[in-house]
């Protein structure tokens, strides 16, 4: 009898360690699939030959894929953000035609959109009148720049939504914030956590001639100045991120240094503009023509950007070109 009940309890032993082991496989085998990342299947992008105007590059992650197309040699970006479901636009380039290419590349794409816009400035909102049926959104100050600007408003009749803080537009969460009397009176900025982007607008130029137009040394207030401190809050903020989307040129995924770059070309642009730096030749500059001569000597592969748009004559006949002396 002894015998029989030593047999059974060794049996009972063995199977009750086998059972545990096999709900410890199970348990192995649901961590396993729990720290799998979700993916999305997505459909083939479009085809780059729709934008004639400019160059195309995609970015596809594991649940988010960024379109990123540049129109023209400025060069002016939009960037699609495109999730399993929805699709938003960062910025619409300059004017109707590019719009005409940037609508037939997101009709491919084929999901419902929106529209995100970082400022107030043409170049950032000219193809809104081929997207009326979209909601549109910004930074609330940008927002009500936008909803009082005459040749906004033209072309897109609907009221954009403001936002402070954060907002879920289509399936992702953007936080909106801001730099003020920088590039321009308002700079929005935009960035999602869960994915580390951030949308830069015009704040981060990308191997880009800067805008300067609006850069007014002798007023007071130091529009460079406020600039490279917003940008040093970017740096501080953003450097760990995964990618920057800037309003010319594409995107980068090394934030600090592109923001570093940045910076020192400000840096150089104040200099040159105020005198403290001379140009080449051992001059101080008094022309507009000789600060951007100089910063194309220093910056000879840096695309076209806006630098030229700071010249006389150049929004109109008679236009004094920017008030830096």
């Amino acid at each position: 009898m002894m015998k029989h009940l030593k047999l059974n309890f060794w049996i009972l032993a063995l199977f009750t360690a086998l059972f545990i082991s096999c709900n410890d496989d199970d348990d192995d085998d649901d961590d396993d699939a729990s720290a799998e990342p979700d993916t999305i299947e997505f459909a083939a992008a479009p085809s780059s030959s729709l934008v004639t105007t400019g160059t195309v590059d995609v970015i596809t992650e594991n649940t988010v894929r960024y379109h990123i197309i540049n129109f023209t040699d400025a060069p002016y970006t939009v960037t699609v953000v495109e999730t399993e479901n929805n699709i938003v636009i960062v910025d619409l380039g300059p004017a109707p035609d590019f719009a005409v290419e940037l609508q037939a590349y997101v009709d491919v794409i084929n999901k419902p959109g929106a529209v995100i816009i970082t400022h107030n400035h043409g170049d950032h909102y000219g193809g809104a009148g081929n997207f009326t049926d979209l909601d549109f959104f910004a930074e609330s100050t940008v927002a009500d720049q936008l909803n009082n600007t005459d040749d906004f408003t033209a072309l897109y009749p609907n009221a954009v939504t403001g936002v402070s803080g954060s907002q879920t537009i289509g399936d992702l969460d953007f936080s909106f914030d801001k730099v003020s009397n920088a590039e321009t009176g308002e700079n929005g900025y935009i960035y999602n956590e869960e994915h580390k982007v951030l949308f830069s607008g015009d704040l981060i130029y990308n191997l880009a001639h800067i805008y300067l137009r609006e850069y007014t040394p002798n007023e007071g207030e130091d529009e460079v100045d406020n600039w490279i401190a917003g940008l040093n809050v970017l740096k501080t903020n953003f450097s760990d991120y995964n990618h920057v989307f800037v309003g010319h040129n594409g995107s980068r995924s090394d934030i600090a240094s592109a923001i570093d770059e940045n910076i020192e070309y400000l840096e150089n642009a104040q200099a040159i503009i105020k005198g403290t730096q001379t140009i080449t030749g051992g001059e101080t500059a008094t022309t507009h023509q000789q600060v951007i001569d100089e910063l194309q000597v220093l910056y000879p592969t840096y695309k076209e950007g806006g630098l030229l748009l700071s010249l006389p004559d150049a929004f109109f006949p008679g236009d004094p070109g920017a008030d830096w002396f």
